[in-house]
């Protein structure tokens, strides 16, 4: 039996020689580290011996962690947005009013192997790579949602919150993302950043929540501007020492990392219509500097002048948010009895009579939304979703079909043209 064990386990030395011979990429594509010359190959070599000490060694946590976490990636919609000005760097500061909806894609992240443990064995040998992180993704579109443009590599927004989880940790690791998409892509609506944020919870609690709120909210700010808001959807509580409930509804400045959070506006009926084309971000700020900008051109989104800017048209998002603020509003919109007049009234968007004149149709649907009983209706974020605001979820729904009539009654096939119409609401009841 002694013999038999001593064939089986290969001494702790000829492992560690083994390491030290043979370096591998995330593709297994093996150089033997001897030929690595200089300092390149002195720093591979220590990367190996590095690798070998942590494959011994577990994160804080990670013994009692899952393998797979899901988590929904709820939309938000924009109650105000007002673009203050181009920025230097390229960038723009804005206000806007973002409140949570109901709507939400279903995430899945499942934690896959370790890529700094001994790795593969051929025959006896143990043999340490030293690797990149492995991520995949993959989206589906639940029903008839088309989901064909949606990258799957560092394009997706998703990914590169994976990838930039994985350099907070300082270790590859394997990691496969499934989305499950109900939010409309390029539709104005936060679904790429809503996944995002769903990608960094989920991450945070399959490797044993290493990182607090503030970390998390530093790292969704690096990937993008709205995924900081849509982290404060998610109940936090146990990720950070003292615990932070979800956010619905917050004040968001400068390139929307400043966040002030507001108080909710629970059971607002909301009809929400997409039409079937969508408006990347990037392009929606575009046509904006080209209107605005002194010198800008929109091909090629060359802007020679960025101090040069026109002033909000319509400055009503610090109003509204101010206005939510309030003691005394806060207990009148404790429930569905809020007045949506007052809020619809401090609703606006800077975006809205731009990408209107660019593609046509927003202008439409919110005349057909107010002939429908809304109360108010908005283009939400670059659009080119239009949502309207209802009393309560039955009066959107029903309004559902009434929508429908009066766009067939204008000519709009709906069905034809790619439009997805649904009813939710603002808060966490679910569709």
């Amino acid at each position: 039996m002694a013999v038999h064990s001593r064939v089986l386990r290969t001494p702790a030395w000829a492992e560690v020689a083994a390491q030290r011979r043979i370096v591998a990429d995330q593709w297994g594509q093996c150089v033997p580290a001897n030929r690595r010359r200089g300092a390149a190959g002195a720093r591979m070599r220590a990367r190996t011996r590095v690798l070998h000490a942590g494959a011994h060694m577990q994160g804080h946590g990670q013994e009692h962690a899952p393998r797979t976490v899901r988590v929904k990636a709820w939309a938000k919609v924009n109650l105000a947005l007002n673009i203050v000005g181009r920025r230097p760097d390229g960038y723009h500061d804005l206000e806007t009013v973002m409140h949570r909806i109901d709507l939400a894609d279903d995430v899945e992240v499942v934690r896959g192997s370790d890529l700094t443990g001994a790795g593969n064995r051929a025959g006896n040998r143990a043999v340490s790579r030293v690797c990149r992180p492995v991520i995949t993704v993959t989206v589906a579109g639940v029903a008839d949602l088309d989901v064909s443009g949606v990258p799957s590599d560092r394009g997706n927004v998703a990914f590169r919150a994976a990838q930039a989880f994985l350099e907070c940790l300082g270790r590859p690791e394997s990691v496969s993302i499934s989305i499950q998409k109900r939010i409309p892509v390029g539709a104005g609506l936060g679904g790429g950043s809503a996944d995002a944020a769903a990608v960094l919870v989920a991450m945070n609690r399959l490797w044993g929540k290493p990182y607090g709120r503030e970390k998390l909210m530093a790292i969704g700010a690096s990937i993008g501007a709205d995924v900081p808001f849509c982290l404060m959807n998610h109940d936090l509580a146990g990720d950070d020492a003292d615990g932070y409930p979800p956010v619905y509804a917050a004040f968001a400045q400068g390139v929307g990392d400043r966040l002030t959070p507001l108080p909710g506006l629970q059971g607002i009926g909301l009809l929400l219509a997409t039409p079937g084309f969508a408006v990347s971000t990037s392009d929606a700020y575009a046509i904006w500097d080209a209107r605005f900008v002194r010198g800008a051109r929109h091909e090629g989104h060359d802007v020679r002048k960025p101090d040069a800017v026109c002033p909000s048209v319509r400055p009503t998002a610090r109003r509204l948010a101010e206005a939510l603020s309030l003691a005394q509003f806060r207990a009148e919109c404790a429930d569905a009895s809020c007045d949506l007049q007052r809020v619809c009234s401090l609703m606006s968007n800077d975006f809205e009579p731009l990408i209107d004149e660019r593609y046509g149709q927003i202008m439409q649907m919110k005349q057909l939304m107010m002939r429908a009983g809304a109360i108010g209706a908005l283009m939400s974020g670059s659009g080119p979703t239009v949502f309207g605001m209802y009393g309560s979820f039955g009066q959107a729904g029903a309004a559902v079909d009434v929508f429908g009539s009066l766009a067939a009654d204008c000519g709009l096939d709906l069905s034809r043209d790619g439009f997805h119409v649904i009813a939710g609401c603002l808060g966490d009841s679910e569709f």
